[in-house]
């Protein structure tokens, strides 16, 4: 029986939408080439056009079988309709923003967590969307820290009874917490003396991490746990994935009926009971998806506002990253926002109680045909106990499945709905039409549109992206595939892709990339583990975690221009970061070289001394290296060979190495094999025992990643235990277009652009750092209106371009003329203003821009800190405001014929190109000048400002004046 979901399929629909998306392609040097007849890329959209036209007219599922809401795969539809996918990314929490990227859908995102937080009494909530196993984790974290503030001195305890063991498992590993499981059903004194012993006497803070309707057969008895609570310090976790917006919307009516607690999304202190006052149960975290949605599909970590924990500010993305994966498809939180959008909490209790009006019904017939039947309080899914032989075959072949305990399970979902649409529309619309199914699916799709002001919203932003995306040079991402490719992947995001083609080619993928890093056969590939993130940040968790779980002593060792997820990762395991052993950490961050790659004597100094702790604690000492292939902020790569010789001269052997290779790699494996530990690679270079690649940096698809690893024994740990088809649909549809010699000439093409980038930033005055064939040129910061319009990344007192294939040579043209017009602009500007501040100071002087690292910004930081106040009309710091200051690259010294400082005019530019006038310093001998001095200052800085077209910005500070001294 063909799908009735779906209209006629139409011939050769992959290569018209690829043709059709023609005029908002951002070219790359590959791209150019597509437009030749003999292309290999037209035989790959054959190929892909086949997969399209088999998955759309595929059988349906089974009634009874998990299936995709058609309502999501509708909001995937209009998605694609609207241009999405384009590259995009979701970094942070969604309240933190850069101005300078706004390729996200964060707007969407808050819009979501406030609905869904509302339902639990809490509409202003901290959290994420991500992914299933990526919320339920940041949740637990969340609560983990928490407990390190409440309780300092206490081990937290994870108990659990009927929660996902895979999550457990990450738990454990990521975390390095305790974990320890109960039966809820035992008697209370059971359960009472149990947990005594477990949390020592009362005295550890307990994480129940609870499950309800994610299985009809599973689910934890809440009022137990609320039990427990009044005699341990309890703090809870709920995973309502799959049951969110059942529970969350459910009348007091059902909730009764069907005997299901009340939740409230609140911070509480442990020692608190679990049920308030009021009656709701106070959930300490909670993740929620849409409804009964598929494992693959987006989940919202929820937790109170109060329990946010920042970390430490980075400086790369001008934020705090208190995120768990890091950098996050912007897709996932757009797509249920909009899901949630087109419902609300009326659509969503209408198709509740319409599923569960059909759940009785079918209830009913089972009850007449002899077999046994219930329901759970928190799932609409029916558990059928007792049954013939016959009737077993009959329910396994409407796609019932066996539960642990012999039972089958029929999942009641909201593809039943398109055939029961009369059960949603007026009584007087009826006739022959509802004989049509797909009529009937249609109109269940329209009974709950997207708000057209959304969608017009959407194409608004998505047309701005299409300019913006051309000139944002400074991530090390390409943001032009997905502007080609992006029509293609759109299509497929309202088919469900059949799970044995995302096995057979998952596998594939791997075994390719296995092959690139040097182990070809499948033979030696089962000593190695591989798996698809979501990202490189969870690629390098699980590769951080698969080396501890082959050297659990061991001390692991990180360059500190490593990418700012790593110690992040390291801090977040208890078991790693020893806080509750009393020892030293197991990790040491060292310092770096000037070109960004490991010093390597300060590697060996720490090495030595953590092999004598070992030595005095009777225990065997291990490295764990984990090495930068590119992935620095200066694109610079460790001496591997450079680094195992040096070691080998103390004595020391690497156990582990793991290289974070996440742009570099996606072009190729930069000299890099896998092997055992010890061995060296063909080429001379010692093997390297696990990799991290990204697919959203050298290519552009969606965000995701590959980890891979040398496990022979034990299988990779930390990843989550199913992956997104889309990943790996794109992934292969990336492998196909993108062969490896074309790789090769993009990278090849970049290499060109950067070098010529290097040369002509050189030309400019700056002084510049490029590791050797690096897509990275870093030079000192220029103003900052340059770095908003630029998409630059900032670190300190540089920034960086990188070359990536969508960066054209046209585009750096550009941004140089706007670096050069700087020069030009102030160049006019002293012209005028020279001969009357030497008339006034009497002397000869020459006007300069300050840049960060010349020898003129140490001057007048070692004269600002001997300098004193003479005039104040604020209470700011002098210090505070050098530095952003210098950093501007537009403050000014006049500098006499001697090369001493007589006046210093500081300014600090801002990204909405705007100037801050900021303190005069001045030489002490010029005090009866500083009348004139400062009416000139007036006049510079203007003239600057209308050369520049920029604004200017006074403060209380910027009549503030220093005097010093010394040369």
């Amino acid at each position: 029986m063909d799908n009735p979901y779906h209209p006629p399929i139409n011939d050769n629909i992959i290569q018209k939408t690829f043709h059709r998306s023609r005029s908002q392609w951002i070219y790359d040097p590959v791209m150019t080439q597509w437009r030749k007849p003999d292309h290999h890329i037209h035989q790959v959209l054959l190929e892909t056009d086949k997969l399209y036209n088999y998955w759309k007219s595929a059988n349906r599922s089974p009634l009874f079988a998990p299936s995709t809401c058609p309502l999501w795969l509708d909001t995937g539809r209009v998605l694609a309709n609207i241009g999405l996918p384009w590259h995009n990314n979701q970094v942070n929490m969604p309240d933190q923003t850069d101005s300078s990227w706004p390729f996200h859908f964060k707007t969407f995102e808050k819009q979501v967590l406030q609905s869904m937080g509302a339902r639990l009494g809490d509409p202003n909530p901290s959290g994420y969307v991500c992914s299933y196993s990526e919320a339920n984790c940041y949740c637990i974290r969340t609560l983990q820290q928490q407990l390190r503030r409440t309780h300092p001195a206490q081990r937290p305890i994870v108990v659990y009874d009927h929660f996902d063991l895979d999550l457990i498992h990450l738990f454990e590993t990521l975390f390095g917490l305790e974990t320890y499981r109960v039966s809820l059903a035992y008697s209370p004194q059971d359960l009472e003396q149990e947990l005594v012993t477990v949390t020592s006497d009362r005295t550890r803070p307990i994480i129940f991490a609870a499950s309800i309707g994610n299985s009809a057969t599973e689910y934890d008895d809440i009022g137990v746990i609320s039990e427990l609570s009044r005699e341990f310090p309890v703090t809870l976790h709920v995973n309502a994935f799959r049951s969110f917006d059942y529970v969350a919307t459910m009348s007091e009516t059902v909730r009764r009926h069907e005997g299901a607690h009340r939740f409230a999304l609140r911070s509480k202190h442990p020692v608190q009971p679990l049920t308030a006052p009021d009656g709701c149960v106070i959930a300490s975290s909670v993740v929620g998806g849409g409804l009964i949605q598929s494992p693959h599909a987006p989940a919202a970590a929820l937790t109170p506002m109060s329990y946010r924990v920042n970390g430490e500010r980075v400086a790369y993305i001008r934020s705090f990253d208190s995120t768990l994966g890091g950098s996050r498809d912007a897709m996932s939180p757009l797509w249920l926002a909009l899901y949630q959008l087109r419902l609300g909490d009326l659509g969503i209790r209408q198709l509740c109680d319409s599923l569960r009006d059909i759940r009785s019904s079918i209830l009913r017939v089972l009850k007449s045909q002899g077999m046994d039947a219930h329901t759970s309080p928190y799932c609409l899914d029916i558990v059928v106990t007792s049954f013939s032989i016959a009737q077993k075959h009959r329910l396994l072949k409407l796609g019932g499945s066996i539960a642990r305990t012999g039972a089958i399970v029929l999942i009641i979902q909201t593809q039943l709905l398109a055939a029961e649409i009369f059960a949603l529309v007026p009584a007087s619309a009826t006739g022959s039409c509802w004989d049509d199914p797909l009529f009937m699916y249609r109109a269940f799709l329209d009974h709950y549109p997207i708000p057209p002001d959304a969608i017009e919203g959407l194409k608004t932003t998505i047309q701005s992206w299409r300019c913006i995306t051309r000139s944002a040079i400074g991530y090390p991402v390409h943001m032009g595939s997905l502007s080609a490719l992006g029509s293609i992947i759109g299509r497929f995001w309202e088919l469900d892709i059949p799970q044995h083609w995302l096995d057979s080619t998952s596998k594939q993928l791997l075994a390719t990339r296995f092959e690139a890093f040097g182990v070809p056969s499948w033979e030696q590939q089962r000593t190695y583990k591989g798996g698809f993130t979501n990202g490189s940040t969870m690629g390098n968790r699980s590769g951080i975690h698969t080396a501890f779980q082959q050297y659990p002593d061991a001390f692991l060792y990180v360059s500190n221009q490593a990418h700012y997820s790593v110690m992040k990762a390291l801090r977040d395991c208890d078991t790693i970061s020893n806080i509750w052993s009393g020892e030293k950490p197991q990790y040491s961050q060292i310092s770096s070289n000037s070109d960004g790659s490991i010093c390597i004597d300060a590697l060996v100094a720490q090495a030595l001394t953590d092999q004598r702790y070992c030595f005095e604690k009777g225990r065997e000492y291990h490295m764990i290296l984990f090495a930068n292939i590119g992935t620095t902020f200066l694109g610079a790569r460790d001496d591997l060979p450079e680094i195992v010789s040096t070691l080998k001269k103390f004595g020391i052997t690497i156990s582990h190495i793991h290289a974070d290779g996440a742009l570099d790699f996606g072009y190729n494996n930069c000299g890099i094999s896998l092997g055992p530990p010890g061995t060296i690679g063909l080429n001379g270079m010692p093997n390297v025992q696990g990799i991290t690649v990204s697919h959203h940096k050298a290519l552009g698809q969606s965000v995701s990643g590959e980890v891979l690893c040398f496990s022979p024994n034990k299988p990779i740990t930390g990843l989550a235990s199913s992956v997104n088809p889309r990943i790996i649909f794109e992934t292969w549809l990336y492998s196909q277009v993108y062969q490896p010699k074309d790789i090769a000439y993009l990278l090849n093409s970049c290499q060109e652009n950067a070098s010529r980038l290097e040369v002509s930033v050189k030309r400019l005055g700056l002084i510049t750092k490029r590791y050797p064939d690096s897509l990275v040129v870093t030079f000192e910061r220029p103003p900052s209106w340059i770095i908003e319009e630029f998409s630059l990344r900032p670190e300190g007192d540089w920034v960086h371009v990188i070359t990536m294939p969508h960066v054209s040579a046209e585009t750096i043209e550009v941004f140089l003329d706007r670096m050069g017009s700087v020069t030009k602009a102030c160049s006019a500007a002293f012209s005028s203003i020279t001969p009357i501040l030497s008339d006034t100071i009497e002397k000869d002087i020459q006007l300069r821009r300050v840049q960060s690292q010349g020898i003129l910004a140490e001057q007048v930081a070692n004269l600002a800190d001997s300098a004193s106040l003479l005039y104040s009309a604020s209470n700011a710091d002098l210090k505070g405001i050098l530095g952003p200051s210098i950093r501007s690259a537009i403050s000014v010294a006049a500098v006499d014929e001697e090369g001493k400082i007589q006046v210093v005019f500081l300014a600090a530019a801002n990204r909405d190109e705007s100037i801050l006038i900021n303190p005069l310093l001045i030489r002490s001998t010029l005090a009866s000048s500083i009348k004139d001095i400062c009416d000139i200052r007036t006049q510079l800085m203007s003239l600057m400002m209308r050369y520049l077209k920029v604004e200017m910005r006074i403060d209380t500070m910027s009549h503030d004046i220093y005097t010093f001294d010394s040369d």
